[in-house]
């Protein structure tokens, strides 16, 4: 009888691991393509969003407009992380949308801006009104997401509306930032069209990125117990957000801090309520339950922090680094806690 059993249990053992192989055999495939779509997807994104950077610089610069405001904003703007979002909220994946948005925040305040402190001491050497922006642009965030839990068009219009009036009231308050390129620069800078077609080629690359990330992810979600909320708001957003700690770090080493500082105000800005209200417009989101108690709040605390710094510290150095760097190894603990779908 014993004899018996323990031949029946191996059987279901032998059984149950045959199962399982041919499982993961079934499922391999699929997923590599979609972890190799993923990552194309977002080296795509990435190289078509300097293109597209590069542009839009060159042709402000022609424009002889002030070279750090413009840098502010297309730095800010994040065009890969808008384009992204989008696709994903037309795409039914309004998590991943959101963690273009919430995810790639947190990145850039708390691993970006901490390794580029790390690497390269900066001083404070901007207005009190960049950090003051960043703390005001917390309120229509905030108000959209935690009422109703769903982002709907007519706050997506309140959202965009509010990074307007915060970009143009930054700028009135930003006097130390304006730069005129001198002539030289200008003789040097390339024809109208290069410049146009950089802007261009920038965006068919981000858009074309966007299509294959977005695929990656569906199918990364239907082969690996992964949830949508994890894949938004760590993978997509930290592979989208690395450029920024080079956005930061090069700056700083060439002796222009404020530029850094530009782009990390700009930035949270633009994601916060430019990139959240057009986003929303396309689609409205709705936010999973573990966004609103977790994500936001955790965003919410991390720019307070780095806002209040830049109100008050003359430099930021090493320390602070470590701070934020540690403050995105908690955050990222505690996503692989609860990582599971």
């Amino acid at each position: 009888m014993v004899c018996v059993t323990y031949q029946r249990e191996t059987h279901l053992y032998v059984t149950a691991i045959v199962y399982i192989r041919e499982e993961v055999l079934m499922l391999q495939p699929q997923t590599l393509l979609g972890v190799v779509l993923l990552g194309a997807g977002i080296a795509l994104v990435v190289w078509g969003a300097e293109r597209f950077t590069d542009g839009a610089i060159r042709t402000a610069l022609r424009l002889s407009v002030s070279p750090f405001y413009v840098g502010v904003i297309v730095s800010g703007f994040e065009p890969e992380n808008l384009v992204t979002g989008g696709a994903a909220a037309l795409g039914g994946l309004p998590q991943v949308a959101l963690g273009t948005v919430i995810g790639a925040a947190i990145f850039m305040l708390t691993c970006g801006l901490g390794a580029a402190l790390l690497l390269v001491p900066m001083a404070v050497n901007i207005p009190r009104a960049g950090g003051v922006a960043m703390l005001l642009c917390l309120a229509p965030f905030a108000l959209a997401l935690w009422t109703g839990g769903t982002v709907s068009r007519p706050e997506g219009v309140l959202l965009v509306a509010a990074a307007v009036g915060l970009l143009t009231w930054l700028y009135r308050r930003s006097p130390v930032f304006l730069r005129t390129a001198p002539a030289d620069e200008l003789a040097a800078l390339p024809s109208w069209w290069r410049a146009i077609g950089f802007l261009v080629l920038g965006l068919l690359a981000i858009v074309a990125g966007a299509e294959l990330l977005v695929q990656g992810a569906r199918m990364v979600l239907r082969t690996l117990p992964v949830s949508e909320v994890f894949l938004g708001m760590t993978v997509v957003a930290l592979g989208e957000s690395l450029e920024e700690t080079a956005r930061m770090v090069v700056p700083a080493r060439r002796g222009h801090p404020e530029l850094a500082w530009g782009n990390v105000v700009g930035t949270v800005i633009i994601l916060l309520t430019l990139n959240l209200g057009v986003i929303a417009l396309l689609r409205p989101l709705a936010a999973d339950p573990m966004v609103l108690r977790f994500h936001v709040p955790y965003l919410l605390g991390c720019t307070l922090l780095v806002a209040v710094a830049l109100m008050c510290a003359d430099r930021l150095g090493r320390a602070m680094g470590a701070l934020l760097v540690g403050l995105y190894l908690v955050y990222l603990a505690i996503n692989l806690r609860y990582m599971a779908p």
